[in-house]
């Protein structure tokens, strides 16, 4: 006679263990869930602003100089998710997980859903009914925001340092090379591209390629910095969500973000010996630059970030260009609201700072959010049960096949 145990054991194994059917049919759902997740990365998103420049100008003058109320009229990108029935392919591909068995689907799900809230708040955009949500607001802790502005008050000067280690003047084709060099070293099969056009001097995109802009300076710091930030950070984490199996894991369970930036940031801070000048002080200062976002119109949170970065070194242009930064997304310059993404690199950094050397090993390989690290053993013994293979790159190149404005 079976004992209770032997029955709770036998009922547990069946939720992690699927039949090759099932496996079949997860991979094919997951397929299709990497096609759909790539271009809501690029098609979702406003991600870079193209007239910074121009209402830079005018915001000097008219709010600046002349005191003046001016809200930035943002100009980007025209964004093509209609182009791929991006909205109607996400309702069919959440019906289709929702009738398989498998205890991953939830996940999936989410981050569906998130593809179609993204859909609608684009189409609140266009209209005149936008309001930041009140979850929003309340999105900040009173700890969180106590440690940002004691790191800006703390910071006496940002300048440069003038040692040679910080002079920006290495080219970007000698930068390829000493990036070609740590991917390598690491077994990372990234493909370097060079992007002039992006306004960050690099970045990592989930679909193996490395950006870099090539008629950028960098200093040795830079480099250090960057190789610790960008390829033991994010390239690794997606690496290991390849090694899985799962573009899930690739793109990252919901909440990512915050584990993601803030086991970057860490990294750049103590996996280097030259710690890139005022890091910290970076990501303080852009958490609390979304903070007043959400509670000050445009014109009077410049006046209190001003106010407050007062002896800072901090430029009046630098504040406006962070300010246009966390309102990318949401556009609207007129209304509260700010890029949640970007308090995602201090919320991140002070949990992972707090966390052991095993504890952070854990987060490295499982692209997920901190709602999901108490089931990281859960995750195991689905693996365990199930032989998922690699993601091969000829498995990528069908999710890149379908998505046909792929930046270059």
């Amino acid at each position: 006679m079976k004992t209770i145990l032997q029955y709770i054991k036998e009922s547990y194994d069946e939720i992690w263990d699927l039949s090759k059917e099932e496996i079949q049919q997860l991979l094919d759902l997951d397929l299709e869930y990497g096609k759909l997740m790539l271009i809501s990365r690029y098609e979702t998103v406003a991600r870079e602003i193209l007239n910074g420049d121009e209402e830079w100008e005018k915001f000097e003058q008219i709010h600046i100089i002349n005191g003046q109320k001016y809200f930035p009229v943002i100009k980007h990108k025209e964004l093509k998710y209609e182009k791929y029935d991006l909205e109607n392919r996400t309702n069919k591909l959440i019906d289709k997980f929702r009738q398989i068995r498998c205890p991953l689907k939830k996940y999936y799900i989410e981050n569906l859903d998130s593809i179609l809230s993204k859909i609608d708040y684009i189409k609140n955009l266009e209209g005149n009914d936008y309001e930041i949500a009140a979850k929003k607001i309340s999105n900040f802790e009173q700890s969180t925001i106590d440690y940002a502005l004691d790191v800006i008050h703390n910071t006496k000067d940002t300048s440069m340092p003038k040692d040679k280690i910080y002079k920006r003047d290495i080219t970007g084709d000698k930068v390829k090379e000493k990036i070609q060099q740590a991917l390598d070293e690491l077994g990372y099969d990234w493909k370097i591209i060079e992007n002039n056009d992006m306004p960050p001097r690099m970045g990592v995109n989930p679909e193996k390629t490395f950006r870099i802009r090539t008629t950028a300076k960098f200093s040795e710091v830079d480099i250090e910095s960057l190789i610790a930030h960008e390829i033991k950070g994010h390239v690794r984490k997606r690496y290991e969500g390849y090694k899985k199996g799962l573009f899930l894991f690739v793109f990252g369970l919901p909440g990512k973000n915050i584990f993601d930036e803030g086991m970057a940031i860490w990294n750049s801070l103590n996996l280097t010996v030259h710690q890139k000048p005022y890091a910290l002080f970076k990501i303080c200062f852009s958490y609390i630059v979304c903070y007043y976002l959400a509670q000050y119109d445009f014109c009077e949170a410049f006046d209190r970030i001003k106010l407050l970065c007062e002896g800072k070194h901090v430029s009046d242009k630098l504040i406006f260009k962070q300010m246009m930064r966390s309102k990318r997304s949401t556009i609207r310059t007129d209304r509260l609201g700010y890029w949640s993404g970007d308090i995602d690199y201090l919320r991140g950094y002070l949990l992972i700072n707090q966390m052991t050397t095993e504890e952070r090993e854990k987060i490295i390989k499982w692209n997920i959010g901190p709602d999901q690290y108490y089931n990281i053993e859960a995750f195991e013994k689905f693996f365990e049960y199930n032989d998922i293979p690699e993601i091969s790159n000829k498995r990528l190149n069908e999710i890149k096949k379908d998505y046909k404005d792929l930046p270059k």
